[in-house]
């Protein structure tokens, strides 16, 4: 079977040593590079002199294609998806020439800054018979995958209890191009990426919720922001994000149901994430260490099963990857198990953007109408 051919949207020129907003795209080409189903035959950035200069660095051939411009590289017949890997805020205006020319998509995760254009570019995908997929990558995970699969055979749902650590609090310095992660009504702020992450593997497992409470707490209030050459551009810039996430509610299938994040440096525990999901058969626990956000995934990942009177059993959940993911760096390994899960058809793995408008909803619920502790 011939490669998927793609057309790639945000490649850095280079990984910095720490991971620097906007260089994600590299974890994009790191899978489409290490799997054998796909070919990467464009790069598309700002100009095409950006993309010429990526496609150099990272010693691509120089078949790759060079755009600098989303209705190109949607108009090329030689690409059959396109990977938007930018900051959300470009999301719509990238992906929307992408679904006009009925080409398929993985865009990132968040996948958009308004209900309205998720809703819209929603439609348009429906209406071109596009295939489109968010990367939420904890739903690849194997774990997800297994709990998903657990779920099934012990009995209803009536409770389920997810907790986990966090530790990108506020530092005294934060860099500019990330301020909105200490934004609460930003797409990209700590409720969104470290919450949502968390929270679309969570309800990809046991369902959403039909009624929601939230009650959040910003400990740090203020910080300075820094440039790129760590000079203070604004020395007491207001953090409405918070640092304290509580949800609790009931799902659409009657269980009751409690989340939560808490950010702290000095965990009293190396288990850093812990969701117990109780059913009238039987109840299965995951535990995971920290190390790591959760969609990366944590290291030391476990499941722990007991149905009936047979006694507490560790389910194995290895093996289902292919060898080439293991050649995906940590960060990227679940990006890497998304791309094998699109190619092979295995849409339990994945986020569609419809699926997605029912996480961002709720997420925008839990910030207009959280309460707020002191």
């Amino acid at each position: 079977m011939a490669p998927i051919r793609v057309g790639l949207i945000g490649l850095p020129a280079a990984l910095s040593e720490h991971y620097t907003p906007g260089e994600w795209g590299q974890q994009h080409l790191n899978a489409i590079k290490n799997s054998p189903h796909f070919e990467l035959v464009a790069v598309c950035n700002s100009s095409v002199a950006s993309a010429e200069k990526s496609i150099k660095t990272n010693g691509l051939p120089s078949t790759v294609k060079a755009y600098g411009s989303a209705e190109d590289i949607a108009r090329d017949p030689d690409v059959d998806l396109i990977s938007v890997v930018v900051s959300i805020y470009h999301h719509y205006d990238l992906t929307k020439p992408a679904l006009e020319q009925g080409k398929d998509v993985i865009v990132e995760f968040p996948f958009s800054t308004k209900i309205e254009h998720t809703e819209e570019l929603m439609a348009l995908a429906k209406a071109k018979g596009a295939r489109n997929v968010v990367a939420a990558q904890a739903r690849a995970d194997p774990a997800i995958r297994k709990l998903r699969e657990i779920v099934d055979g012990i009995g209803d749902v009536v409770y389920t209890s997810f907790s986990g650590v966090n530790t990108w609090g506020t530092p005294p310095q934060w860099p500019n191009s990330a301020k909105g992660f200490l934004r609460v009504d930003d797409p990209i702020s700590r409720v969104n990426i470290i919450l949502g992450h968390a929270f679309d593997a969570f309800v990809s497992v046991v369902g959403g919720f039909e009624t929601i409470q939230s009650v959040f707490k910003s400990q740090v209030k203020s910080t300075q922001i820094v440039d790129g050459q760590g000079n203070v551009v604004d020395p007491e810039f207001e953090v409405t994000s918070p640092e304290q996430m509580l949800l609790q509610g009931v799902l659409k299938n009657g269980a009751t149901a409690n989340f939560s994040i808490r950010t702290t440096a000095t965990a009293a525990e190396t288990t850093a994430f812990r969701w117990v999901i109780t059913g009238t058969k039987g109840e299965v626990i995951y535990t995971a260490d920290a190390g790591a956000v959760f969609q990366t995934p944590p290291p030391n990942q476990r499941i722990h099963l007991k149905k009936g009177d047979a006694k507490i059993e560790e389910v194995d959940f290895g093996g289902q990857d292919a060898d080439y993911i293991d050649q995906a760096p940590g960060l990227g390994v679940n990006v890497q198990r998304l791309y094998d899960a699109y190619a092979k058809g295995e849409d339990d793995a994945l986020s569609t953007i419809e699926q997605t408008l029912e996480t961002e909803k709720l997420m925008l619920q839990l910030k207009n109408d959280a309460i707020w502790a002191p």
